[in-house]
């Protein structure tokens, strides 16, 4: 698959939907608290879905999108060898959402702290591969009947404002901005736009092989990792006739487990790391990347939509 065609792609989304107009981590827990540079490697478009009833009251079916951002500052990196080779893996924070457009929603609020006040950004796919500074934050869920007490990383603060913004630092006193190293991307680009699907954004989002299940009566069967196409092709609704069905059709092999109840949606799937020939470059349009072993640009600038924290805060998370 060629990773620098689906961000070719997604610079195009636009050309489908104007999004400005209304019409894994580790293992061993959520990804750490704190700021942490950041790139956004995926916008997967997982179709209408059918609503939770509100106050007893039914709600339309409504469009969902999942997003990832790959985490890559000092405490979201590590080594692990796999068959005798070592490779970095990072964390990852996906968020899935209703993909609704309007000054209330949350989608739109998410994509304004994106776009940071640049000119020419109408729909979030387009700026997969650019980075950011996100604040992860945790709750924690209290201990119940029939699960243990759960610590979850989010990019929300209590009051439900999203913590990501340009990746610059402004010193309050001077004002002077100072670009913050982005990592390039290590992990594959997911992209899947359900007005113009292509052969090459629905091969982003398959997982490879299978995981071993457990279930209450201790029975163990094999089951795949490759929920989240599964999951797509079950659950959105209006499948049947849409672009998407006739894409799958001419696939060819799919590989999909589509019994009914079967599909799992993992709390967090693992991106496998790609090698630097296959690591998508940053497209046009993409925010500033500073070169780490380049010395940080000091300059005034704009910086609208930037998060607003401590300097020295920020720093010290970053470990700078």
């Amino acid at each position: 698959m060629n990773v620098n065609e689906l961000v070719n792609q997604a610079a195009d989304a636009d050309q489908y939907d104007d999004q400005t107009q209304e019409t894994s981590n580790f293992d061993d827990g959520p990804a750490p608290a704190g700021w942490t540079p950041a790139r956004f490697v995926g916008y997967v478009e997982v179709g209408k879905r059918k609503q939770k009833p509100f106050q007893g009251k039914p709600k339309a079916d409504c469009m969902e999108v999942r997003m990832y951002f790959e985490l890559n500052g000092p405490k979201h990196r590590r080594e692990i060898e796999v068959d005798g080779v070592k490779r970095t893996v990072t964390n990852m924070q996906s968020i899935k959402m209703a993909l609704k457009v309007g000054d209330k929603a949350s989608f739109s609020k998410l994509m304004k702290k994106m776009v940071y006040g640049r000119e020419g950004i109408k729909h979030m796919a387009s700026m997969l591969g650019q980075g950011f500074l996100i604040k992860i934050e945790h709750n924690t869920v209290a201990k119940t009947e029939d699960k243990p007490e759960r610590t979850f990383a989010n990019m929300k603060d209590a009051d439900g404002n999203w913590l990501i913004g340009p990746p610059t630092i402004t010193d309050p006193m001077t004002e002077v901005v100072t670009n913050v190293a982005v990592p390039e991307i290590s992990v594959p680009i997911k992209l899947l736009l359900l007005k113009n699907p292509t052969k090459e954004q629905w091969e982003s989002i398959f997982i490879d092989g299978t995981r071993t299940v457990k279930d209450a009566k201790g029975v163990e069967t094999e089951q795949s990792k490759n929920w989240l196409q599964e999951d797509i092709v079950q659950n959105m609704v209006g499948f049947e006739g849409s672009a998407l069905q006739t894409l799958v059709s001419g696939v060819g092999d799919l590989n999909l487990n589509l019994d009914p109840g079967k599909v799992e949606t993992p709390e967090e799937e693992v991106l496998e790391p790609v090698t630097p020939a296959e690591a998508p470059k940053t497209p046009v349009e993409a925010a500033p990347v500073v070169d780490p072993a380049v010395e940080p640009k000091q300059t005034k600038q704009d910086v609208s939509g930037a998060p607003d924290a401590s300097p020295a805060d920020i720093m010290a998370d970053l470990g700078l």
